[in-house]
């Protein structure tokens, strides 16, 4: 988990807040100040996700493959491991292999249903062997040094299918970025550049090709968030796998290599 999400848990205030209704079984008998800071501090998906933890008084929160865990009064929200003493089983690790069963087939289900034609592309001149979707954000640093491997990884016979993931949300400076590369004539030029902090000042769109960019990128950015991206650059496998965070290809070409057998 990320230091700045520590921060900013750590920056709640101690007072409860508003209640929400449950909306779910899981959240049947879960107190409304629960429900309410899940919402608060990991938005609305996650406040759907709230249940009973196996330690009294803690209600666990998904957010994305994690499990966090928030006080009966809302007040306080961890981030650790919770082990029973007596067989020494990490109950927390044991939750999340259970989430990730879940979660992969939900996410190969997602991830097939977007057309490639709405995703900016880097395909290999040569065979396919491999493909990686790729939540990304124009502004992210790491999005820049990871594309800057897409070469070596065309090399190497994979694909990357971008999908757009401005962290700062719609409306925002990235987010308007995104638009011109997503409707720009030349989709690989604009991505480039703006992963290399140039100009897209030379991007021509019609009004109805950036109509619908807009809708696409609103739409990959909601369809992370429900499938568990928090930050970018965020890889999705074809079964459906996460794995959030960069790895250049050194690392990630073996990856591949050894999850779905050498080609």
């Amino acid at each position: 988990m990320r230091i700045s999400m520590i921060l900013a848990l750590l920056a709640l205030s101690s007072s409860a807040f508003a209640a929400d209704t449950p909306t779910s079984k899981a959240q049947q008998q879960v107190p409304s100040a629960v429900t309410a800071t899940a919402k608060k501090i990991f938005g609305e998906e996650a406040s759907k996700n709230v249940a009973r933890s196996p330690v009294a008084g803690l209600y666990e929160v998904i957010v994305g493959d994690d499990v966090l865990y928030i006080s009966r009064n809302g007040r306080h929200v961890i981030a650790g491991r919770i082990f029973e003493a007596r067989t020494g089983k990490n109950l927390t690790r044991e939750r999340e292999n259970e989430l990730l069963q879940e979660a992969n087939p939900q996410r190969q289900k997602a991830i097939n249903a977007v057309d490639e034609t709405e995703m900016v592309v880097f395909a290999p001149k040569g065979e396919t062997k491999y493909t990686v979707n790729v939540f990304t954000d124009v502004d992210c640093g790491y999005c820049a040094k990871f594309h800057r491997e897409v070469p070596k990884l065309s090399e190497a016979g994979v694909k990357v299918r971008y999908l757009a993931f401005p962290r700062a949300g719609v409306g925002s400076t990235t987010y308007k970025k995104m638009v011109s590369i997503w409707c720009a004539s030349d989709q690989q030029k604009a991505m480039t550049a703006a992963k290399e902090r140039k100009s897209l000042g030379w991007v021509r769109c019609s009004e109805a090709s950036k109509t619908n960019s807009k809708a696409t990128i609103k739409a990959q950015l909601e369809l992370g968030e429900s499938i568990g991206i928090t930050g970018t650059p965020a890889m999705v496998f074809s079964n459906g796998e996460l794995v959030p965070g960069y790895m250049p290809a050194k690392d990630l070409i073996p990856f591949l290599e050894e999850k779905f057998g050498k080609k």
